[in-house]
């Protein structure tokens, strides 16, 4: 069993503790300030602004757990299990934007789906990988993508 970390960029954390500072400021504003939609209002905003940063919290890639048989994408909250027999093929991919169709966009990495319809779990766009399968396709990151390709590659 080997473990691949899923650092994020720096552009991941600056984008993350922003977002974080402007929602909070928002959610005190609303809470406190705001009487045009009154406490009730303010509350349910508030509300559906703090799910939002726990959704995307939980679903952010943590590390990567490669087994002999199944590959582990551990999230903070979560994981999703992809066994090795059913990867098609996987590649690394070079730095890109990634158009997401819906998703984060930088706050707590790129995680959603992507135009191409892949599942998003990047922190870092310069060490992404996609593994594509009978069913799905994954684009992920990992500190050290290249190791991992390699690795996956040859436990197939």
């Amino acid at each position: 069993m080997n473990i691949y970390l899923s650092k994020s960029s720096v552009f991941v954390k600056i984008a993350t503790i922003s977002i974080l500072i402007l929602l909070t400021l928002v959610v005190l504003i609303l809470v406190t300030m705001d009487k045009s939609f009154g406490l009730i209002g303010g509350v349910i905003l508030s509300l559906l602004i703090i799910g939002s940063v726990i959704y995307f919290y939980a679903n952010s890639l943590d590390k990567i757990i490669l087994e002999k048989k199944i590959i582990i994408l551990k999230k903070n909250i979560g994981q999703i299990e992809i066994p090795m027999t059913d990867i098609l093929n996987v590649e690394k991919l070079e730095f890109s934007n990634l158009t997401m169709t819906y998703g984060s966009k930088g706050v707590f990495g790129f995680i959603g789906n992507t135009m191409d319809n892949s599942i998003s779990l990047v922190k870092d766009r310069r060490n992404m990988i996609r593994i594509t399968t009978k069913n799905n396709k994954y684009i992920l990151s990992s500190e050290r993508s290249d190791q991992l390709v390699t690795e996956i590659k040859s436990s197939r």
